[in-house]
């Protein structure tokens, strides 16, 4: 099956916050210069409009330079209206499927041949920091690697399955079950 192509945030902030005008506010500024230096897509798609002003009181508190000049009021608007952009919509939509695909696949025992899951041997509340441990430097072949490659390797290790082909829209759905977890 064909991978779906998720939005990078700074494309998401930049089509949805400016909403097609040329001039951007300095909250939407703020939004494409700085939170996208260390928030990837999937701060978008499992954002909670209900916290979004703790967030950004959080963040205000890390990063106080970042924030001189900028009003709170229009910086949660810009987000507000962000989230609430159709193409987001649909994005954050097409992120909770693959999410749940993933969810489904976590439990799946004939992702290998030994009659097991990954939950069999993993819990969903002990893998809540996955998503901050990848990509992670890995001493046997002496390089990073991405949490998709450790999901491909699980698969063909432990669970003795054919893997999990990089392209292939099963590691997707499980990389983007992991990243949901808290």
């Amino acid at each position: 099956m064909k991978r779906t192509r998720i939005p990078a945030l700074a494309a998401v902030v930049l089509l949805a916050a400016a909403g097609g005008s040329d001039a951007a506010t300095p909250e939407e500024d703020l939004i494409a210069s700085k939170c996208t230096l260390c928030h990837t897509s999937s701060a978008v798609y499992t954002a909670d409009s209900a916290r979004l002003r703790e967030t950004v009181e959080r963040m205000t508190a890390k990063n106080p330079d970042w924030f001189k000049g900028v009003e709170m009021r229009h910086l949660l608007e810009s987000l507000e209206k962000m989230l609430a952009d159709p193409r987001v919509a649909e994005a954050r939509a097409a992120w909770d499927a693959a999410a749940a695909r993933g969810k489904a696949l976590f439990s799946d025992p004939s992702l290998g041949t030994t009659g097991k899951s990954c939950a069999d041997c993993h819990s969903a509340a002990s893998l809540g920091r996955v998503k901050d441990a990848y990509p992670k430097h890995n001493p046997e072949l002496g390089r990073l690697e991405s949490l998709e490659e450790r999901l491909d390797t699980m698969v063909r290790v432990k669970l003795k399955g054919a893997g999990l082909p990089l392209d292939d829209e099963r590691s997707t759905a499980l990389a983007i079950y992991l990243k949901t977890l808290r």
